[in-house]
């Protein structure tokens, strides 16, 4: 763990950052063809391939719209959240607010002391102790489960961001965060809020336990504390402001299940128009489905490396066959109980 009082503003100046690009499946396809092949699962009993995030953002994102892209293989829906060029300008123009990159950066520093290796020498002679060296966001390492929502066996993909001892098992996963300290109750019910994201990002992975690094506005860390996974939605429970999981949980199912419904080819995958639908959260409306336009589709499969039908590389649908397809486009809202 970090030293007390360390300060997550150093090495500000060196941070390699990792530009933002479109969220594409290859790297997660490649991970679920060669699990598929070593362990001879049949891939058709999978419901959904997708990053964590994506579901995550569906299942408790309340006060934004977001979109994201469909695709069905066999009995396999496909999701990839839908970022043109003009949404990806926005995000990193957002990213660009200096106050917003420098809360983002406390928390790569605080996964820089926590994972630190204990036997490197330190690279300069004012660095601080504890210190893991360059925060460079182009080094990840992510975990590939299959889990299951509803009826809905899913393959899900995401970033882990450390494991104790160094043994790559679910069991000695742990989340990483950094939130501002508590100092009294309103500090507390913001920071009770947050763990509504915090609980679904380790949830869905299968991550036992998250480490909370506890900080003050400046990035000095005032605290450290580790929560229990599971134990967080007990943590709210009756309080103000509370939240309830099985309402996200229910939410996601029903969006899976109306998707999976809906979304059936017209054509096979060895037909370069194969279908891609667009979904779509709009607040206090609900959820609408749309087959994506030839126009669209231009920005969809647009990669300068890779060739792509729709949004999935050439080479994963070789072999597969497509379903057919209904064309639907009326809405869904969203369950009792959810805020929106």
């Amino acid at each position: 763990m970090p030293p007390r009082n360390a300060k997550l503003s150093y090495g500000y100046d060196q941070w390699i950052r990792r530009p933002d690009e479109k969220g594409r499946l290859d790297s997660l396809l490649k991970a679920f063809r060669t699990s598929s092949e070593q362990s001879g699962f049949n891939t058709d009993m999978i419901g959904v391939v997708c990053w964590r995030g994506l579901l995550m953002q569906a299942m408790v994102t309340r006060d934004g719209p977001w979109e994201l892209n469909v695709m069905r293989l066999g009995n396999t829906l496909y999701l990839e959240e839908h970022l043109d060029d003009i949404k990806l300008r926005a995000k990193s123009s957002d990213a660009e607010h200096p106050r917003q990159r420098q809360n983002m950066y406390y928390g790569y520093s605080f996964e820089s002391y926590c994972t630190a290796d204990k036997s490197r020498a330190p690279s300069h002679p004012r660095e601080p102790p504890g210190w893991g060296g360059v925060v460079d966001t182009n080094e990840q390492w992510c975990s590939v489960v299959k889990t299951k929502l509803g009826d809905t066996r899913i393959v899900l993909g995401g970033e882990v961001d450390c494991v104790e001892g160094g043994e790559p098992r679910i069991d000695k996963m742990i989340e990483l965060k950094t939130s501002m300290r508590i100092r009294d109750e309103r500090d507390r019910m913001r920071f009770e809020s947050k763990l509504l994201k915090f609980y679904f990002q380790s949830f869905l992975l299968g991550i036992p336990r998250i480490v909370v690094g506890f900080r003050t506005p400046a990035g000095e860390l005032t605290a450290t504390e580790s929560f229990s996974t599971l134990d967080l939605p007990r943590m709210v429970r009756g309080k103000p402001g509370g939240w309830d999981a099985s309402v996200g949980l229910n939410w996601g199912d029903r969006i899976l299940t109306w998707l999976k419904d809906r979304c059936r080819n017209r054509t096979d995958a060895n037909d370069n128009s194969m279908d891609v639908w667009r979904l779509k959260f709009t607040p206090g409306s609900g959820v609408g489905l749309r087959l994506v336009s030839e126009e669209d589709r231009v920005d969809v499969e647009s990669d300068a490396e890779v060739e792509r039908i729709g949004f999935l590389p050439k080479w994963y649908l070789e072999g597969h066959a497509g379903m057919p397809v209904s064309r639907p486009s009326d809405l869904i809202s969203a369950p009792s109980g959810w805020k929106i």
